[in-house]
């Protein structure tokens, strides 16, 4: 049963491999990345707040905030919400839109061909005013005096 605003297009999964989206272009990327980041800034955490390598001295086993698996799966957790926040917002603003949203009226219609149609009315007329102006300095007689002027 395909969804009531999902075109015939739309409704199928992407069933060719062509139509699926490369790991770049999917959720897959920010995800992994993000996961690798969080797991970085954990296992630093977990070393830094445990005292280094060579400090057997930390308890592990306390429930406060100064545990470092406490701290380390905070640390995880703040990194790849973080990380994956920046990421997606970067991933979305590289893209370019779909070629079909800048077709029709409206919201929809392009803005350059509009500020071409302005230009191209804005300049006709000035061409209508300027033929106008020299058809009408043309159409005077230059043999009769001007009124209010003295003739020669």
């Amino acid at each position: 049963m395909t969804h009531p605003l999902l075109t015939k297009d739309e409704s199928h999964v992407a069933e060719d491999p062509k139509d699926r989206r490369s790991i770049l272009e999917s959720v897959k990327a920010p995800l992994i990345f993000s996961f690798a980041l969080g797991v970085v800034a954990g296992v630093v955490t977990l070393i830094v707040s445990s005292g280094g390598t060579d400090n057997p001295r930390v308890e592990h086993t306390s429930s406060a905030m100064d545990n470092p698996v406490n701290l380390a799966l905070l640390a995880f957790g703040i990194a790849f919400i973080a990380s994956l926040l920046i990421v997606s917002m970067l991933q979305l603003a590289s893209r370019e839109n779909p070629a079909h949203l800048s077709e029709g009226s409206g919201v929809n219609r392009r803005s350059e061909e509009l500020y071409r149609q302005q230009v191209a009315a804005r300049r006709e007329k000035a061409r209508q005013k300027e033929a106008e102006e020299s058809s009408a300095q043309e159409s005077q007689d230059p043999q009769d005096p001007d009124y209010g002027q003295r003739s020669e």
